[in-house]
């Protein structure tokens, strides 16, 4: 011990006041414990890296790159380095044998990527302590009330765009994702809060900055030693700005908690049947059927899966649509003939079957994710060829958007590709939007594929309609399309793209239909 003592001691400048030294050398010594101790590689899966990188730096800034190289270099598992321990990663070929494997647990997969334990973390740790109530509230109640809130989103979806993207007929610029953001949040805040809290400037600015506070910090936390995580948790300012989040969140919401319940118990005390309702507060109240529930963690658990990949993926549809300006007028052509013969329905928005086919393109060229399938091993798992997964591991698998044996010349962005695809004999379901395959894993696949999918695929086309309709778009003259940002294998839109967009004179009213 003395020996390291010394030897930290000779890392540290002479002169500096000694609290300094013990800061200094207590950071170190961190560092080296963090790595002297941190999650070694499980023996048997080989180790991918990129050239000139070390395992932990190839995935978090190279995983894109690291998936592809290692899927083309070994047929059987092979394992990546995250900042929280290794993960093994599987090939495509196996995701139809995992997908619903018993011994594989979806919401375990997250506690360490998460820092479920942290406080500001509740949304994420629900998923571990009740997860019932949210995949209730979505696959029994949100799903089947599609038809409900389709009205409720068309009239959000008015207002919204109007407060954000203005009527001017000249070209303006304007920052994709903020203003993506802004909108997504009151749409979705509309179906899961109700119309009274959904215009609230401090749940707006919670719905918005909740789930990037929490990725980021996640993400930090991940970058820095074990050792050091609680130092990096109470110094960084996504750390602070979670926890407020968090307060504020249920000064807003519990109230009105209170308030539903109320007026539930009073209808079932004097024998009459509780008010009808369209929103996730009451329908997080009937599926808890009485137990203790933090709906303040639900209503942010929500928030969390909805505003991320929905967000994502309307802002990568519009940059589509600036790259690919000839497609823009087909998706009006199609949007002017479904609505003027079935308005604004649910059947409505099933019958944009080109839009659905651009929306499925987007994705597969530019996916959000090129793994997929998170899973926590909590019993030894045997593949096909004769792999063991060991237990406590976490694994992932890997994505197949460009397999040319599914998709003839992929790398040809083609927006009518899957609407070709369903007019195959008996392919009419199979390659929709909101469809998930191991050829397609956008939404996840198995058991525990993206329940809210189909409440999202919605959401976008009805801002699509929107969007396309009133305005015309295009990139900044001379800047062309900004280039993705990339953290692990997630691809996100650069936070500061551009567009440009100008008021149009709509061929149908949408505001009327």
């Amino acid at each position: 011990m003395s020996d390291t003592l010394a030897t930290l001691r000779g890392l540290v400048p002479e002169g500096l006041p000694i609290s300094i030294q013990v800061v200094i050398a207590t950071l170190v010594l961190g560092v080296v414990y963090s790595l002297i101790t941190a999650d070694r590689p499980f023996s048997g899966f080989p180790v991918l890296t990129v050239d000139g990188k070390n395992p932990r730096e190839s995935w978090l800034y190279h995983g894109q790159q690291v998936l592809a190289v290692g899927m083309q270099k070994f047929s059987g598992p092979a394992q990546v380095i995250t900042g929280t321990g290794p993960k093994i990663v599987l090939p495509n070929k196996f995701a139809e044998e995992v997908r619903n494997h018993p011994s594989l647990n979806f919401n375990k997969a997250f506690a360490k990527d998460f820092m479920i334990n942290y406080p500001g973390f509740e949304a994420f740790r629900l998923g571990l302590e009740d997860n019932r109530m949210i995949q209730d509230t979505i696959r029994i109640k949100l799903t089947q009330s599609l038809g409900l809130v389709t009205e409720d989103l068309v009239d959000e979806a008015i207002a919204a765009l109007h407060d954000v993207f203005g009527d001017s007929p000249e070209w303006t610029t304007k920052h994709i994702r903020d203003d993506m953001l802004e909108v997504i949040a009151r749409l979705s805040s509309r179906v899961f809060l109700g119309s009274e809290l959904c215009r609230n400037r401090r749940w707006l600015e919670i719905s918005k900055s909740y789930t990037l506070d929490s990725f980021m910090l996640s993400a930090l936390m991940r970058a820095a030693p074990a050792l050091l995580r609680p130092v990096a948790y109470l110094l960084l300012p996504q750390s602070r700005r979670l926890r407020a989040h968090v307060r504020d969140a249920r000064s807003l919401i519990n109230p009105e908690v209170a308030r539903r319940k109320a007026i539930v118990d009073a209808a079932h005390a004097q024998g009459e049947k509780a008010p009808k309702i369209s929103d996730t507060i009451g329908w997080m109240y009937e599926v808890s059927k009485g137990r203790d529930a933090d709906y303040v963690a639900g209503q942010l658990s929500l928030t969390a899966a909805a505003m991320h990949t929905t967000t994502e993926s309307t802002c990568a549809a519009i940059l589509d649509i600036c790259e690919h300006p000839d497609v823009a007028q087909r998706l009006r052509e199609e949007i002017i003939e479904v609505l003027g013969a079935e308005g604004w329905s649910k059947v409505a928005l099933h019958k944009l079957k080109f839009m659905d086919s651009f929306l499925k393109e987007g994705q597969r060229v530019r996916p959000l994710g090129y793994s997929t399938m998170h899973r926590f091993v909590t019993e030894p798992v045997k593949l096909s060829d004769g792999s063991v997964l060991p237990k406590g591991a976490r694994m992932v698998v890997a994505g197949n958007f460009m397999d040319p044996a599914v998709y003839p010349e992929p790398e040809t962005y083609d927006p009518e590709r899957f609407l070709k695809m369903r007019q195959q004999p008996g392919q009419e379901n199979s390659w929709q939007f909101v469809t998930s395959n191991p050829s397609h894993t956008f939404f996840g696949y198995g058991q525990h594929a993206c329940p809210g999918r189909f409440f999202a695929a919605n959401e976008m086309k009805i801002v699509l309609c929107h969007l396309l309709l009133k305005y015309e778009w295009r990139f900044v003259p001379g800047e062309g399309r900004p280039p993705t940002q990339t953290f692990e294998a997630v691809n996100t839109v650069n936070k500061d793209a551009k567009v440009q967009i100008r008021r149009r004179t709509p061929e149908i009213d949408l505001d009327n239909y």
